[in-house]
């Protein structure tokens, strides 16, 4: 049952089986081939010497060439039948009479029954081996699923899922027999996050209906609860008669180390915060929405005053709390678009985006001052620190289609402001002299 029986061995069975049964006769059969060649030609004497073998099988040959044309009862004393497979001639069978004589009857007649059951046997043969094809196509298909290291998931239009390669078992941690009849996203406490801003799993969904296809990364589980990021492309099955999908399958990748080591990369390790190279990153960013047209732009730097004396008098394990307690409270007093970052030390940067007129920066600037001031009840120490705060702007002045935003330059110009602010009462300076004189005049506010 590995693999069907081929047409020429038939052939070669059924012309043997006629032979047999047709004892004196000659019997002849060919297969029919590509442009009416004829690659196979069995032929059973009989008894009959080989001359009339051989003038039976050129008889059986010329009758293949002539198609259905070419079948019936010759004078001569022939007898051809064509071997037919869902009414196409794959073959044919001929018999001779004894001694070249005519074919009686009712061995015609047993011929011609014998020649329609190999026609049945053939196209069976046929069926079977399409099979075959199809069940080892199914197994390479679900070999190289299970050899691809993406996992590879399908569920039903409710989300129950259906499929579960060897990929999702390794990724996941669940067996295809624990998973398969599950709900997919609540098995995974899946959300799900497109172009930086996450989203609902139903709404992916819809967007996947819409589309026929959603790429972005998910947020799941494992099943010892280890948190995943994986990168997904979600497609569309194809869809029922009222037009909706009929299931969806999910391709997924793990990137859950790739995006680990993105962030280390890019965020300050005792705090959290956001480092120098995405704060550059993200005022560069600023700097093209405020060319478009999207308001001013304010770079604060922030120094700790009174940071050194706690850290030698504490040591460092409470001068690090003390940083961790100030980036909270940083975060705390802008809002959520706007920006903090730690640039090491006890350095601070607050990008703030679409504020309005500089006189607005005064009740933000107040919140800082006051919220870095409050005491702080640490492990082992109540402790007081405040904050000089130098601010440079872009796009509070000139077209914002001609500014060009520097955030080294912008960085470095409000770190030089704050060294001013040390040594005013307010502790604020603005790096634009006629601002700075207007903030120190009391005229901003």
């Amino acid at each position: 049952m590995d693999a069907p029986p081929d047409d020429g061995h038939l052939l070669e069975r059924l012309v043997s089986a006629i032979g047999a049964e047709l004892a004196g006769c000659c019997v002849a059969g060919a297969l029919a081939g590509p442009a009416g060649a004829v690659p196979v030609v069995r032929t059973v004497p009989g008894g009959a010497d080989p001359a009339l073998a051989g003038g039976l099988r050129d008889a059986v040959v010329a009758a293949l060439h002539g198609g259905r044309e070419g079948t019936g009862r010759p004078p001569d004393g022939f007898f051809v039948v064509p071997v037919l497979v869902r009414g196409a001639v794959v073959g044919a069978i001929g018999v001779r009479g004894p001694g070249g004589g005519p074919v009686p009857l009712a061995d015609a007649a047993f011929a011609e029954a014998a020649t329609v059951v190999a026609g049945g046997v053939i196209e069976r043969s046929h069926a079977f081996a399409a099979t075959l094809e199809l069940l080892e196509d199914a197994r390479r298909q679900g070999d190289l699923l299970d050899a691809i290291s993406d996992a590879i998931v399908s569920c039903d239009a409710d989300g129950v899922i259906v499929s579960w390669n060897a990929g999702a078992e390794r990724l996941y941690g669940y067996s295809s027999g624990d998973a398969v009849g599950c709900d997919l996203l609540a098995l995974l406490a899946t959300a799900c996050v497109a172009g930086g801003v996450e989203t609902s799993a139903a709404q992916m969904l819809h967007d996947v209906t819409a589309t026929g296809r959603w790429e972005g990364e998910l947020r799941e589980r494992r099943s010892d609860a280890a948190p995943l990021t994986v990168l997904s492309s979600v497609s569309a099955l194809h869809a029922a008669d009222d037009g909706t999908p009929a299931g969806y399958v999910f391709v997924n990748r793990d990137v859950t180390e790739q995006r680990r080591q993105e962030h280390e990369a890019a965020h300050d390790v005792l705090t959290g915060l956001p480092n120098r190279r995405r704060l550059v990153g993200r005022i560069r960013d600023a700097g093209e929405r405020v060319r478009r047209g999207g308001g001013p732009m304010a770079v604060l730097f922030l120094d700790l005053d009174g940071f050194k004396p706690v850290n030698d008098r504490h040591g460092h394990a409470v001068g690090d709390e003390l940083l961790i307690r100030i980036a909270g409270r940083l975060g705390g007093t802008v809002r959520s678009t706007d920006f903090v970052a730690r640039l090491g030390g006890d350095e601070f940067v607050v990008v703030l985006e679409q504020f309005g007129g500089v006189e607005r920066l005064t009740p933000v600037l107040q919140r800082i001052l006051d919220a870095v001031e409050e005491p702080m009840e640490l492990s082992t120490a109540t402790v007081t620190v405040s904050t000089s705060i130098g601010v440079a702007l872009a796009g509070d002045t000139g077209t914002p289609a001609e500014l060009v935003v520097d955030p080294e330059y912008l960085v470095k110009t409000a770190d030089e402001a704050m060294y001013r602010a040390k040594h005013r009462p307010g502790h604020v300076a603005f790096a634009d002299p006629e601002l700075d004189r207007r903030w120190s005049a009391g005229t901003t506010g």
